[in-house]
């Protein structure tokens, strides 16, 4: 009697058979493949056993194998290599679909955060507007980072590094947690929350990468010389303020406050007055609030807040 495990495999091996799989039930079948080893070994013996009844149906019913006098170890012999080789170029079909999967895809909209479980453990936390494109491989497990900002919580496993891609900047780590940005200009922000990173990129050395220690960031493509700074514990809590849904402002310019509210929400903050838009703003607010943001603004630097449908203006 087969297995559950044998009938899924044969399930599988005749829907490929049939004329391939749409992109759902390719990935719904990686997904099966990978989630246990002996599926793999499975699904090879029933590729392998439809490809012989194929062959076998092919020659017509009234094909009679005995009017063939082969010598019987010749017979023997063929059967073995062909079913070998039937059995290797199956195995080879799906290990390069395992091992070589499809780029996985995921992304968040604007003021919207995504948990996303990886296959070997990890867990990416995706920020606001963040696009990232996830492969795994027999020797490493890669991310690109196209766009945004996300946490890396990294399951630990030294056979394969866990390497985040982000314009032209490669964060390697085995286990550990980190973020990475990518800011305009192609500039990059890397933050350790715990265990060590090597940092490679532009203006750092392939042979010697920066190695980054927990409670330490660097901004890649801003300063000269890429060096870890070292961040305490409150900066580092507000550094990941936008995992509870909020903004944490520490004396930047309120033009640069816009700009980062503008990240989470629709609603724009509109600047009147140039002359304001260096005053500096310091505090906590809730990211998809700018218009109380807005409101706050107006009323600690005595200044005017006017709301209009899809906008707020600050102005004197």
């Amino acid at each position: 009697m087969r297995s559950e495990v044998e009938d899924t495999a044969a399930a599988w091996a005749a829907r490929v058979d049939k004329g391939g799989l749409q992109e759902d039930e390719q990935r719904e079948l990686d997904a099966w493949l990978a989630s246990d080893r002996r599926h793999l070994g499975a699904f090879v013996r029933m590729q392998t056993i439809s490809a012989h009844f194929d062959r076998a149906a092919a020659l017509g019913a009234d094909f009679d194998a005995r009017q063939f006098s082969a010598p019987p170890n010749r017979v023997r012999r063929t059967v073995w290599i062909g079913g070998l080789i039937a059995a290797s170029c199956a195995a080879l079909v799906v290990y390069l679909f395992v091992l070589g999967a499809p780029t996985q895809h995921y992304a968040t909209g604007r003021g919207e955060i995504k948990n996303v479980s990886l296959d070997d453990g990890s867990v990416l936390r995706l920020n606001t507007a963040t696009r990232v494109d996830v492969r795994f491989s027999a020797e490493q497990r890669r991310v690109q980072l196209l766009e945004g900002e996300a946490l890396f919580d990294v399951a630990k496993d030294p056979a394969r590094p866990f390497v985040v891609e982000a314009a032209g900047t490669l964060v390697r780590a085995v286990g550990t947690s980190f973020t990475v940005r990518v800011l305009p200009g192609d500039q990059v922000k890397v933050l350790v929350r715990e265990g060590v990173v090597e940092v490679s990129g532009r203006n750092t050395s392939p042979a010697a990468p920066l190695q980054l220690s927990a409670n330490n960031r660097v901004h890649i493509g801003r300063d000269p010389v890429p060096a870890a700074q070292p961040v305490s514990t409150a900066e580092l809590a507000d550094d990941l303020a936008w995992q509870s849904g909020m903004i944490s402002l520490d004396g930047i310019t309120l033009q640069e406050a816009v700009s980062e509210f503008s990240r989470y929400s629709d609603t724009r903050i509109v600047i009147d007055d140039g002359a304001i838009a260096e005053l500096t703003v310091t505090g906590r607010f809730a990211a998809d609030d700018p218009v109380g943001f807005a409101k706050a603004v107006a009323t600690s630097m005595s200044l005017q807040a006017t709301v209009e449908p899809g906008e707020v203006h600050l102005h004197r």
